[in-house]
């Protein structure tokens, strides 16, 4: 008797095994892809609901803090810990400007220390910049 196919036991088998190696492969490559483009529409909003708290009330009690040393920025509100973004240690932040690390604005929507945020992917060297324009606080993602 001569065998001129497959069983339906080894189609199935193979299509498994296929299967568990393609699930592997997608949540492998999902990890880090779109990282840094993830992070930088996270710190632009983050930026652009600062400023819209500020000018609400003409106190600016809202203010983002940047920690380019530990890898962090904090989202305050008056005194308080709104929000805290980590990023992996694989990644490195900056924000260029010397004047401090503190972001703010004016009642106006006029930021204050107004400059450029920017993610570095240590491993690729890919960056991003963020930059907050001074006089009318617009903020510009920059590959």
């Amino acid at each position: 008797m001569h065998n001129k196919g497959f069983t339906l036991i080894e189609l199935l088998m193979t299509i498994s095994i296929m299967s568990v190696v393609m699930g592997l492969a997608l949540i492998i490559l999902d990890k880090d892809m779109f990282y840094l483009e993830k992070a930088a529409d996270e710190f632009v909003a983050d930026v652009r609901y600062v400023q819209m708290e500020c000018m609400k009330s003409e106190t600016g009690s809202h203010s983002i803090r940047i920690e380019a040393d530990n890898g962090c920025y904090y989202v305050y509100d008056i005194n308080a810990v709104k929000k805290t973004v980590v990023f992996d240690s694989r990644y490195r932040i900056d924000y260029s400007n010397p004047e401090g690390t503190t972001i703010s604005f004016t009642y106006e929507g006029t930021p204050i220390n107004s400059g450029t945020f920017t993610i570095t992917d240590t491993k690729t060297r890919e960056t991003i910049r963020v930059s907050i324009v001074p006089g009318t606080g617009r903020t510009l993602i920059k590959e």
